[in-house]
């Protein structure tokens, strides 16, 4: 492929990349209203950095149109990006109970009718309830 070709190829598929990554960060945003205002504000400035890459890349035609400076406030805006999002993983691993993470159909909880045998040998090291 020509070298116009490639570039207008690759600044498409990062402005694809930025709109689902701006989704993503929607959603986590607006999930994070269940925990408390320091996840929610975070998740808020996840979302904003985001927003603020993808309003700086989307007038983008060819590489030329990329400053050096307009690059490195992206990758900077990415980096805190993904800083806040290591916090707040950290922060629901700590801070949230197993069950609500795992859902109620964890193999352990799981029971069977007394007369259907089981092959327990998939569930060796599992907690048993009951």
């Amino acid at each position: 492929l020509p070298a116009p070709q490639v570039e207008a190829r690759t600044l498409a598929m990062l402005h694809g990349l930025l709109q689902q990554l701006h989704a993503a960060c929607s959603h986590l945003a607006a999930g994070a209203r269940a925990f408390p205002s320091s996840v929610q504000e975070t998740a808020g400035h996840v979302r904003h950095g985001v927003e603020g890459v993808q309003a700086s890349l989307a007038g983008a035609r060819s590489f030329q149109d990329l400053s050096g400076w307009v690059l490195a406030q992206s990758r900077d805006a990415v980096t805190r990006a993904q800083l806040s999002l290591e916090g707040l993983l950290e922060h629901v691993g700590q801070h949230t109970p197993l069950p609500w993470l795992v859902g109620p159909f964890a193999p352990a909880l799981v029971e069977y009718p007394e007369d259907v045998p089981v092959d327990m040998s998939k569930w060796e090291g599992c907690v048993t309830v009951g």
